[in-house]
């Protein structure tokens, strides 16, 4: 995973705290970020959850 995976789990991260100012959706509980990489033969997909 290379800088835009990264930037795509500092956002879920942002996020799920609410610290993502103008960015902010309301209520957000999980989070999920898909990252394709090498004409698509590298596949991640991360799925985050916020702590209760």
């Amino acid at each position: 995973m290379g800088a835009t995976g990264t930037a795509q789990i500092v956002e879920l991260t942002e996020q799920l705290r609410g610290e993502a100012g103008d960015r902010q959706v309301e209520s957000p509980s999980v989070g999920l970020a898909h990252n394709l990489g090498g004409e698509a033969a590298t596949t991640v997909v991360t799925v985050v959850e916020a702590r209760s």
